[in-house]
């Protein structure tokens, strides 16, 4: 049985544009329209380009989802976490954080299908590819506001050689899946030399962590996208390479460093600040010191070293807990883990191998981040709220039509039928 047809979308604006823009960040990489708020009229258009179009799913649904909830709850905890500098200090932070709910209410408004859902994810997956190789352009190029002293880096979120190996974690699982499954010359090539610019790319960024997230990756995508007994095979491969190209990225990042800031120097800092979160939360348990502001507050909370004077807590967990306190790490948390579990669950006779793909590269690519996230400070990066996005979007779908029992696919009508292999 094949897909219900809907009508084309206008894509220039919605599916397709919306995901590719937040990540191109075109306010950031032309400045001079940064005051026209490029992404705000990209969304507003997107909505316009949604009207009047309905969805093969509940999008109630998915909004009850509890990862879109526990979602939906930390994004509200920012803004009261910090009540002690006022209603204007409160606004202030609700206005950064209510980026990243529209971001995810608009992304399920123009995700109303499976084919607009893969046009979102080409979309994510063009705008990342971009910021990648933009981070390997600078490296040659010398551009030394973005490199680091020469490591990788883009710009905007992407700017710091640690915040960009999240945007390739996030994105190489997809890559490497649909290199695997695509139909096409064009699409092929573009998603194997992805691929292979984000492995590049971690190794010019001189991330040591990026670089052990990136064995964990790979396998990771051993074990969810291969045989049994190619597992026994490439597993042990994956190990043994793995911890050859940790060590060379230890290596060449302390020759880039020099003397002046070696691993051990890392570590140590690391605890300075990690023992500064704990005595944040023994002083502020509910709530925290408040959103974004362990920086300015860490010193009011341990002996912080001139070089680690202003820096993040480097453990999003930490941060999230000390900023927000035990409540935000619970939202945090639970939200983290209820993706999980989604994920994790069969799809079903109801899905199509295209689908089954897409939850497996975001299953890859989250738990990925996650650990990634226990040696970094971001709980705004985008890659929660996007791969949380499809998470419940493929939810969503599927439960719609799963099929009951004792029911046979033919007598479900066609917004309730299981979808063909095949997708437009």
């Amino acid at each position: 049985m094949v897909a219900r047809s809907t009508p084309r979308e206008p894509w220039v604006f919605t599916s397709f544009a919306f995901p590719f823009a937040n990540f191109f960040q075109p306010g950031v990489f032309w400045p001079q329209i940064a005051d026209y708020r490029p992404l705000q009229i990209i969304a507003i258009l997107a909505l316009l380009g949604s009207l009047g179009r309905k969805a093969t799913y509940s999008r109630l649904e998915a909004l009850r989802h509890p990862c879109a909830k526990w979602l939906l709850f930390f994004l509200i905890l920012q803004p009261l976490s910090v009540y002690r500098t006022g209603l204007y200090g409160m606004w202030q932070e609700f206005n950064f954080w209510l980026t990243y709910a529209l971001f995810f209410l608009v992304s399920l408004r123009i995700v109303e299908s499976p084919e607009t859902l893969r046009r979102y994810i080409w979309g994510m997956m063009i705008g990342s590819a971009w910021i990648v190789f933009w981070g390997i352009y600078a490296v040659f190029a010398g551009l030394e506001e973005t490199t680091n002293g020469g490591r990788a880096g883009a710009y905007g979120m992407y700017e710091n050689h640690n915040d960009y190996s999240f945007i390739i974690v996030q994105t190489l699982p997809f890559y490497f899946v649909y290199w695997r499954t695509e139909k096409g010359f064009i699409r092929r090539t573009f998603l194997g030399i992805a691929a292979l610019g984000s492995v590049l790319g971690i190794f010019m960024s001189l991330s040591r962590e990026g670089m052990m997230a990136l064995v964990l990756q790979a396998a990771l995508i051993v074990v969810f996208t291969t045989t049994k007994r190619t597992r026994l095979i490439l597993l042990p491969l994956v190990f043994a390479v793995g911890a050859a190209a940790i060590s060379y990225q230890y290596v060449k990042r302390a020759q880039n460093q020099g003397d002046s800031y070696t691993a051990e120097d890392a570590e140590s800092s690391r605890w300075e600040l990690w023992q500064a979160g704990g005595s944040m939360v023994a002083a502020h348990p509910i709530l925290g010191v408040g959103s974004r502001s362990f920086g300015e507050n860490a010193t009011s909370y341990g002996e912080i070293s001139h070089d680690n004077l202003g820096k993040n807590a480097h453990n999003t967990f930490i941060e999230a807990a000390a900023t927000t306190g035990l409540i935000g790490l619970w939202a945090f948390v639970m939200m983290l883990v209820s993706t999980l579990k989604e994920l994790r669950k069969p799809a079903g006779p109801a899905a199509t191998p295209w689908e089954i793909n897409t939850r497996n590269a975001t299953l890859i690519a989250f738990a990925t981040i996650i650990f990634r996230s226990l040696f970094d400070a971001k709980s705004w990066d985008w890659s929660y709220y996007v791969l949380i996005t499809i998470a419940v979007a493929t939810s969503a779908m599927l439960k719609n039509r799963a099929i009951p029992e004792g029911v046979a696919a033919e007598a479900l009508p066609p917004s309730q039928a299981p979808l063909s292999n095949k997708l437009p």
